[in-house]
């Protein structure tokens, strides 16, 4: 069994209903947009006093409002929260983003 198959990723179950070449645009397009839960961990935990973890997300406009208070600390400590958010916050992003594909296709 594939990865896709054993449930690793619960958003890849929109393709159920989609032609072959459908599914190859929704994966080409789907891989582009989705983020990886690690690589925003260690953003939140080494860069999450910058805000890079919200930048990685999207959210510039909290990556910019870290930036601003980051010689506060407390976005050091929001931060080291959000290392324990943020694998439940990249599974919204990459569901949001795939069923917004899906509807596309």
């Amino acid at each position: 069994m594939n990865a896709y198959q054993m449930g690793d990723f619960p958003e890849l179950g929109m393709m159920n209903n989609m032609s072959e070449q459908q599914r190859m645009i929704f994966l080409a397009q789907y891989h582009s947009v989705r983020k990886d839960a690690v690589v925003g961990v260690l953003l939140a935990f080494f860069l999450g006093h910058f805000g890079g973890h919200r930048f990685y997300m999207g959210e510039v406009g909290l990556g910019i409002l870290y930036l601003v208070f980051c010689w506060t600390g407390i976005p050091t400590l929001v931060s080291l929260v959000e290392c324990f958010l943020m694998p439940g916050r990249v599974r919204a992003y990459n569901y949001t983003h795939a069923a917004m594909l899906a509807s596309q296709i």
